[in-house]
């Protein structure tokens, strides 16, 4: 055999080679980055992760965390030719001093540097009102999805919004549908959301699904602020039983989100009822699933992580190349697909933190001032175990002189730890700028306010002044067995002296015979 034979057969042998590995890497799935964000509610900048240890609590790095995390993901995929879809569901700036103070423009500019790919507005970002959501909405990069938000003058989807987007990533077509809860309507101030329709959501996921199927797309991407239940298997049973959720499984919720808020249905309600879904990734109940939940049915994957920036939702998805169907996920660690932002894990990335320092510094200005202290650890719970709610409700009371007061429990966003109280913490418990309101009210509207908040689909709610005593194993609106103010038992006559918030006197929370009530001077 000659030189020039010899060397024949080695090139054959190369392109033969190079010929195989290319028909397996074409049988091989391809690899698509999903990251999430969701409930982010402001939290873009460092600080203690006290849900986990309240008197220790490891450093969270905020905004620059997540972006030095999601540079590496980008940085590797492109390394190794796979793709990466970047979003976000919604409640992303108010709950914070920097979110609110900067009415939302801080955490735009930290989406914009982040280069989303698209934006689903959540109850809570028309907290500022219709005219400020607009304005974010304009000020973004990255478009804004809503399928199921329409305005009241033209009865057109709000202009502001679009309904889907169409994203290509590695030759895949990704049809994304943006909805917002329903809920909406029950949670915001009216004067906020006027204007708006909020459309019902399984008819929208449906129509817009279909119209993404027929542009011919390869997957259907459902982006929703509504979120999975706190308990996957009390969810499930829920769903096949076909009964509502009773208050125990409520307070579970911690406050309700999570199987019906606002008369909204849940991701799993809407994941089992809507087939041709391949993803969904949702937010709302703050409620992180370190692994996807799929419908039994459907085989939808939902997705979600926790709220307020402690954690970035990462998952690996599958897609048969041939088919363009998605057959399977990984995961980026063995823990799951949630990475908690641990600061001294993902050292805060140095661009990104110096573009969110000035906002910062500027919005937490005299925060640090002290204006009281605890002996213990205040913590959220149930309605019947919750230290914030106790002591906001004894301070209404007490500062009115006033025989009843009441709080939601889903207005209590923050626990504080043992030691100083600072302005800070204040606002991190109330962050929605609620005022307080004076009513005068008869007993009979005491009693039909606390059983509505102990029925089976409610939030629950925090009280001081009164003993309350229900069995959830009675129907709803007949579960209070005894009720006291202070000390006596109520008289359905009697007019009481009661302070409550603006956002329930706003028929808020279930309550919305309570706009029928004048509130006092």
């Amino acid at each position: 055999m000659n030189g020039k034979t010899t060397m024949t057969m080695m090139l054959l042998a190369l392109v033969s080679a190079l010929f195989l590995a290319s028909a397996a890497a074409a049988d091989e799935p391809m690899r698509l980055h999903l990251i999430w964000t969701n409930d982010v509610h402001g939290h873009i900048a460092p600080e203690p992760a006290r849900f986990m240890n309240p008197n220790f609590p490891p450093p969270l790095g905020g905004g620059a965390s997540l972006a030095n995390y999601v540079n590496r993901v980008r940085a590797e995929a492109a390394r190794r030719g796979e793709s990466v879809l970047m979003v976000d569901v919604g409640d992303f700036f108010q709950g914070t001093p920097v979110g609110a103070k900067t009415q939302g423009d801080a955490v735009v500019e930290y989406f914009n540097a982040m280069g989303y790919d698209c934006i689903v507005p959540g109850n809570h970002d028309f907290d500022l009102g219709r005219e400020n959501t607009m304005r974010l909405s304009s000020q973004t990069d990255a478009p804004w999805l809503c399928a199921n938000l329409r305005d009241e003058s033209d009865g057109e989807i709000v202009d502001w919004c679009r309904p889907t987007l169409i994203i290509e990533r590695g030759g895949l077509k990704i049809g994304c549908i943006g909805i917002i809860t329903t809920g909406t309507v029950a949670m915001s101030f009216p004067q906020n959301i006027a204007g708006l329709i909020f459309d019902p959501m399984l008819p929208a996921i449906e129509k817009y699904r279909d119209e993404l199927l027929a542009q011919g797309v390869d997957l259907i991407a459902l982006l929703i602020h509504e979120g999975l239940p706190y308990d996957p298997e009390a969810g499930w049973k829920l769903i096949i039983s076909g009964e509502d959720a009773d208050s125990d499984q409520q307070d579970a919720q911690g406050g309700g989100y999570g199987y019906v808020q606002g008369g909204s249905l849940n991701l799993m309600e809407i994941a089992n009822a809507v087939e041709g879904i391949d993803f969904a990734v949702g937010g709302h109940t703050h409620r992180g699933y370190d692994e996807p939940w799929i419908d039994p049915m459907t085989h939808t994957m939902c997705f979600e992580s926790y709220g307020n920036g402690s954690s970035v939702g990462h998952a690996i998805l599958l897609v048969d190349r041939p088919t363009g169907s998605l057959v399977g996920y990984e995961t980026p660690h063995d823990r799951g697909t949630l990475i908690t932002l641990f600061e001294d894990e993902l050292w805060p990335e140095e661009t990104m933190r110096r573009t969110l320092e000035p906002y910062i510094e500027e919005a937490e200005a005299a925060m640090n001032t002290v204006v009281g202290s605890s002996a213990v650890n205040l913590t959220r719970g149930g309605p019947g175990s919750n230290l914030v709610g106790n002591v906001v409700t004894d301070a209404m009371r007490e500062y009115f002189d006033a025989d009843f007061s009441f709080q939601n429990l889903g207005g209590l966003r923050a626990d504080v730890p043992s030691g100083d109280i600072t302005a800070k913490d204040v606002f991190s418990i109330l962050p929605f700028g609620n005022e307080l309101v004076i009513v005068q009210m008869r007993g009979e509207m005491i009693r039909h306010i606390v059983e509505r908040k102990v029925r089976g689909d409610s939030g629950g709610i925090c009280i001081s002044g009164a003993k309350i005593v229900f069995n959830k194993n009675r129907p709803n609106l007949d579960r209070v067995c005894e009720l006291l103010i202070g000390g006596e038992p109520l008289d359905p006559e009697r007019v009481y002296h009661v302070v409550c918030t603006s956002f329930l006197m706003e028929g808020n929370s279930g309550l919305d015979f309570l706009t029928t009530i004048p509130a006092s001077d």
